[in-house]
């Protein structure tokens, strides 16, 4: 690993353009592909570097998937007719939290944050809200020319999968946003929301009700932000060419 100048370093790419996956053709040319020039000008990518930086989930290369999932998912995910940023987190595509309403230690989140319009890079495309994101892979799978059963399978198996996807996309385009999220600590995350299957609701006792599945999902996303942007402040953004995130916060995390 290449040291800069006061222990400061080079962004890797998925850091320099965090909206940008492993597959994107923003790699190919432009930007990109001058930017993963100056990269491997400046940085050795050894160990260490990676132990610094480690690779998002994002720019790595797909999970394989479990043999739990059904074929017509394996398929799905194998084709190269779903959009680019549907990438499993987990082999099995499932949750790994499951928030307990009870927990004392909690951090509200407004389901604002889904529908507030704002410009989400993802490679070459731009998409404005978390529910766009997630409308577009459903549809896309909707239309597959497949049984209408295994298109329900398809997306029951995947929505938790493309809510991971879009919520990352959504946070790391505004730095503020994901060092608001650091901020949560391990507190359980708690989505107000009308929609009680996403979110939860406040009773008039101060108890919630609702699965807050989206609460889950936010969860999960910070242990990538967690783990990807613990050293983002070691980075020398005048040697790297600034940063691409917005440096914006929603205020939606209170």
């Amino acid at each position: 690993m290449n040291n800069m100048e006061k222990d400061k370093y080079f962004a890797p790419p998925w850091l320099k353009y965090p909206n940008s996956p492993l597959e994107s053709a923003f790699w190919n040319d432009g930007n990109g592909a001058e930017y993963l020039l100056e990269y491997k000008h400046h940085v050795t990518e050894d160990d260490e570097y990676l132990v610094k930086f480690p690779k998002s989930i994002i720019y790595q290369n797909p999970i394989e998937a479990s043999d739990n999932l059904s074929k017509p998912t394996r398929d799905y995910l194998a084709s190269n007719k779903k959009p680019i940023f549907v990438k499993l987190w987990t082999p099995d595509g499932k949750a790994i939290y499951h928030p307990n309403l009870d927990d004392e230690n909690y951090t509200v989140m407004y389901d604002t944050l889904f529908t507030d319009k704002s410009v989400i890079p993802i490679g070459t495309e731009h998409y404005h809200t978390i529910y766009e994101i997630i409308d577009v892979v459903k549809e896309d799978i909707m239309n597959l020319n497949l049984p209408e059963d295994d298109k329900k399978t398809i997306w029951d198996e995947l929505e938790y999968t493309v809510c991971l996807n879009a919520v990352y996309y959504k946070f790391v385009t505004e730095i503020k946003f994901c060092k608001e999220l650091k901020r949560t600590r391990n507190n359980s995350i708690f989505c107000l929301s009308d929609n009680l299957e996403y979110g939860v609701k406040m009773n008039d006792d101060g108890t919630f009700t609702g699965k807050n599945y989206m609460g889950a999902v936010i969860m999960h996303v910070r242990d990538e932000i967690n783990k990807v942007y613990e050293n983002y402040d070691e980075i020398d953004w005048e040697l790297s060419g600034g940063a691409n995130s917005r440096n914006l916060c929603n205020c939606l995390l209170h």
